[in-house]
């Protein structure tokens, strides 16, 4: 391999790394120098990488939200309005079937960012503005269109889209047994057309 592919190839060997040891240890206990152990490499190539342990987990959280978004662009493609935030729901619920585990690490990066004086705490308010925006954006064309009612604030409606998702999201993380994320699903996307509809 060349020095470029050597460098990607131990990037992604300690992305994974850091994710298992999250899911393992938690934030606190995961060390950087675990990190480069548990990836086959050595103790200080993950500081040497990232700096700090704020500068990994914030690139373990742009891995995951870019394999997220690799998911959100096949199911929205050029839907807008209502079609728009449904597809997008449904991406949503199919990434955490499909990875669970990047889902489980990215919320417990994000939900880090409410502590006080958090490193991450830039990281979590970027993530769900970027998906307020998406929303927002998709509801402003349904109103020009005049498929989604001119009565409704799409920033507002927005934010509550996205609030619904990320709390669906930590309660069924906490207790998968008895939240049917696939129940709610439904019934969500079946609310917001009959909420939203001109």
């Amino acid at each position: 391999m060349t020095q470029a592919e050597r460098a990607a190839a131990s990037d992604r060997a300690m992305i994974d790394a850091a994710i298992e040891l999250i899911l393992e240890r938690g934030t606190d206990g995961t060390t950087l120098a675990a990190i480069g152990e548990r990836a086959g490499y050595s103790r200080g190539l993950a500081t040497y990488r990232y700096g700090s342990k704020s500068g990994l987990f914030q690139e373990v959280s742009n891995t995951i939200q870019r394999r997220w978004v690799g998911y959100l662009k096949a199911a929205v493609e050029d839907k807008t309005a209502i079609d728009a935030l449904c597809a997008a729901a449904g991406a949503y619920f199919k990434f955490v079937t499909d990875a669970p585990e990047d889902i489980r690490v990215l919320h417990i990066l994000l939900y880090e960012g409410a502590a006080p004086n958090s490193d991450l705490r830039g990281l979590a308010k970027q993530a769900f503005a970027r998906q307020i925006t998406d929303a927002e954006a998709w509801l402003k064309d349904g109103i020009d269109t005049g498929t989604v009612r001119e009565d409704i604030s799409p920033r507002d409606v927005a934010a509550q889209y996205v609030a619904h998702i990320a709390g669906v999201t930590y309660m069924w993380l906490l207790n998968p047994i008895e939240i049917d994320f696939a129940a709610i699903h439904e019934n969500y996307t079946r609310t917001l057309r009959e909420r939203l509809a001109a």
